[in-house]
């Protein structure tokens, strides 16, 4: 990808690499926005730095302050000491990169879906959320709202025990359950942690986080397990993180998830390819999330 002279000259200033000597490099993982390295082609040893394009018009007349929003997250992230890039600087409008950008720090360490001890890896994943949700984020501007759309709120043409899902429908519809807010991702699942020698040892993608309940990250994680390997996967994640915190989980959020992420359809998520995982057939994501969501529903 090309960008304007004006773009090029406004990374090089943010970054103190000589605009031509910039060496961008479009990166693996994103899916609704672009994400590029940046480093100096002459200098092995400077600094890098990630560049993320918000390209998606339709995100952006959504939500038009998502260059603020994750600048925003990132700083609270900072003053939270939580292992996360730091923000260089950013763009609300389009400077010639194709829309508003966020420029961050480069973090040396990668994504490790399918690490060799799962179980130590799965345990450090609760482990990293649950330092994050130590933080308060007291007057943080963004909240968390539902990403369940009410108009596909009905049990799905494909499912095996509509029964079931008649009945979580009824829950999810019922008053939502208080919860304490604190400081969540909002996007937390296995392709958003970097990893060193199979352990989490940090978390990138910010630009979700909110103030809210705790269980929002807790679900979403659970759910994504569930679709990439297994429900005790996802238990395990879920085990581990009240052993480390304490919590009590209130399992009403897995229907939220769950409903957010599979109506009308679950989908194979790309990036799982990109980062080793073989596609799963849709046949064998809906067998999954049936048995997941009848799982949830023995809590009730």
């Amino acid at each position: 990808m090309i960008f304007s002279e004006a773009a090029c000259q406004w990374l090089s200033q943010a970054t103190n690499i000589s605009h031509l000597d910039l060496d961008i490099e479009q990166m693996d993982g994103a899916n609704s926005s672009l994400i590029f390295l940046v480093r100096s082609a002459i200098d092995s040893y400077s600094e890098k730095f990630v560049l993320r394009v918000l390209h998606d018009q339709k995100w952006l007349e959504e939500e038009p302050d998502l260059a603020t929003h994750e600048a925003n997250a990132l700083r609270e992230a900072a003053k939270a000491g939580l292992r996360a890039p730091k923000i260089i600087g950013f763009t609300e409008g389009d400077i010639g990169f194709g829309g508003p950008v966020v420029l961050m720090s480069y973090l040396e360490s990668k994504v490790d879906i399918l690490p060799a001890d799962f179980g130590k890896w799965n345990r450090s994943l609760a482990r990293e959320l649950v330092s994050i949700h130590r933080h308060k984020a007291e007057g943080f501007g963004w909240n968390f709202s539902s990403w369940v759309n009410r108009e596909l709120l009905t049990p799905p043409v494909w499912t095996k025990i509509p029964d079931v899902w008649e009945k979580a429908i009824g829950i999810w519809l019922n008053e939502v359950p208080h919860s304490p807010s604190v400081f969540i991702h909002r996007d937390y699942h296995p392709t958003n942690v970097l990893c060193e020698d199979g352990e989490v040892i940090s978390t990138v993608d910010w630009i979700n986080a909110c103030l809210g309940p705790a269980e929002v990250d807790i679900s979403h994680c659970r759910t994504n397990l569930v679709q990439m390997f297994s429900i005790e996967a996802a238990d395990d994640f879920l085990a581990h993180y009240v052993e480390l915190s304490g919590f009590k989980y209130n399992y009403y959020w897995d229907i939220d998830s769950i409903f957010d992420m599979n109506l009308p359809e679950p989908e194979f998520y790309t990036p799982w390819l990109e980062f080793g995982l073989e596609v799963i057939p849709i046949e064998v994501l809906r067998k999954r999330i049936d048995a997941y969501l009848a799982h949830v529903m023995k809590h009730f």
